[in-house]
């Protein structure tokens, strides 16, 4: 098969047939003539002329050229329909992708690298009003009038360099309307020829959508911005009101000479402003939903410490809390727990005469929040009479723990009094 592959071998048949046929005719001749030269000698009736070699000859060669036509006529009309068949078979094979060109909803467009359309689908024509035809003869500058003749070819030479490229133009349509597109493009090689090959799309009607977007936005943003300003206006007036109740307190207090009178006034004062401290923080704040836990328990102990702690009594704070952001509700529940636990401490623990420290840490661990509270005060000799304490603080401490934090609460002597809270970070819906 190889031996004769390589004898029909397109590029060497030509010169292959015209030596053999030259030879073989040579031959040809030379064995005619000797046949014909010993037929005659053989019957001397005749002298041997030459002219009947010829004959011979041009009977023979007109034979064999009609043979070798009538084989050529055969093997030419084969390698036609081989044609048409392949032709048949590549249309059928290019159908669904000319379908998918033509019924693309984007605009295809193939230019040379001059910048010249080359190929358009239907899309196009129907975007910009000209037809396949007119394309023909129209540049990138005739219908993008961002683009000039210099421009349009260094694009393409953007294009042909620039991985996924991409830009946001306007498109010129044949009565002159000039509406946005998005077109992406890419080079390709065809047939030995480098082309650009361009989808642009219409961005009409997603500008639209993106202003009425845009405006939308505006207008949330506005009356996002609003709500934010009348909820801190609310939690300034809450944070007002409840100071006035805590300045009637103080003026009511002063009226009476009673001890324990006063300093019930003080406590009931000490927790207004506990839960005062909340909108306050969320007024001053940026985040009207949580607070940052560390400056409120630090502003807390501050304010509870002035209150019960005289300035003659030195007072040691270590204060070391995770950053941790809870909601309002969250954020009352641990400062009225707060304000009991160290108001016990400031009250009973703290002396003049003696260096006083105060120890409160707060950190998460394993999605539940420490809480540690210890001071450096005697202690209690009967740890258990908390438990049976109906004094209003600890019965605070122990409903706000366990209905509200849904946690646990131990106390235990510690070189002074210490407790320990334990409580999910997730807040109970």
């Amino acid at each position: 098969m190889k031996i004769i592959d390589e004898i029909f071998n397109p590029k060497k048949i030509a010169k292959r047939f015209s030596i053999t046929y030259i030879f073989s005719g040579i031959l040809f001749i030379i064995v005619i003539d000797k046949l014909l030269q010993s037929y005659f000698e053989l019957n001397a009736s005749t002298d041997y002329n030459p002219k009947y070699l010829s004959i011979f000859f041009i009977i023979i060669t007109g034979f064999i050229i009609y043979i070798i036509i009538n084989h050529l006529q055969k093997l030419l009309k084969t390698i036609d329909k081989a044609y048409e068949d392949l032709k048949e078979k590549e249309k059928d094979r290019l159908a669904p992708y000319e379908f998918a060109l033509d019924n693309s909803v984007d605009a295809i467009h193939w230019f040379n690298m001059e910048g010249k359309f080359v190929y358009v689908n239907n899309a196009t024509c129907q975007l910009d009003g000209y037809s396949k035809e007119e394309f023909n003869n129209l540049y990138l500058e005739d219908i993008d009038p961002k683009f000039n003749r210099t421009t349009a070819i260094e694009c393409m030479e953007q294009i042909k360099s620039t991985p996924n490229w991409r830009i946001e133009s306007t498109h010129k349509k044949k009565d002159g309307t000039i509406y946005p597109v998005e077109v992406s493009g890419h080079s390709i090689y065809y047939n030995g020829l480098e082309y650009i090959c361009a989808f642009a799309r219409d961005m009409t009607q997603r500008l639209e959508y993106r202003n009425k977007l845009t405006t939308m936005n505006i207008e949330l943003q506005k009356s996002l911005k609003e709500k934010d300003i009348l909820l801190k206006e609310i939690h300034h007036r809450v944070k007002n009101n409840m100071e006035i109740i805590s300045s009637m307190l103080n003026m009511q207090m002063y009226k009476y000479d009673d001890k324990r009178f006063k300093e019930l006034m003080i406590e009931s004062r000490s927790k207004i402003h506990a839960m005062a401290l909340v909108h306050e923080f969320l007024y001053l704040g940026d985040d009207l939903s949580s607070i940052n836990v560390n400056d409120y328990i630090e502003r807390l102990l501050d304010d509870t410490k002035d209150l019960y702690i005289s300035q003659d009594t030195h007072l040691d704070i270590d204060l070391h809390v995770h950053k941790i952001e809870f909601s309002i509700n969250r954020c009352i529940q641990i400062g009225m727990l707060l304000h009991e636990l160290c108001v016990n401490a400031f009250k009973y623990a703290f002396k003049q005469n003696k260096k006083n420290l105060l120890c409160l840490h707060m950190k998460v661990i394993d999605g539940n929040i420490h809480l540690q509270i210890r001071d450096n005060g005697k202690g209690l000799k009967n740890i258990d009479e908390l438990k049976k304490s109906e004094s209003i603080g600890m019965q605070l401490i122990h409903s706000i723990v366990g209905f509200q934090l849904y946690g646990t609460i131990e106390f235990k002597n510690n070189n002074g009094l210490e407790c320990n809270i334990i409580f999910p970070i997730k807040e109970s819906e």
